[in-house]
């Protein structure tokens, strides 16, 4: 996922990765297709945080199917 939130009042919530491709500046005729919105919403905001803090936390990595890869595992 790709979140910005600016001092939890603002989010941008979308699937475009922050390059010039993935926000559509590379050239006009190659453009990625993505979606976002950009929100001031408390309950969407306080859940994309949740969100973000759960995996920060390591709340999936029991469940995760790449542990093999993670340099520092959470047990």
């Amino acid at each position: 996922f790709k979140m910005l939130i600016f001092d939890f009042e603002t989010a941008y919530i979308g699937s475009a990765n922050l390059t010039g491709a993935g926000i559509g500046m590379k050239s006009s005729n190659r453009r990625n297709f993505e979606a976002g919105i950009l929100t001031d919403e408390a309950p969407l905001i306080d859940a994309a945080c949740e969100q973000f803090d759960s995996v920060w936390r390591g709340e999936h990595c029991t469940r995760c199917g790449r542990r093999q890869y993670c340099t520092d595992p959470i047990k």
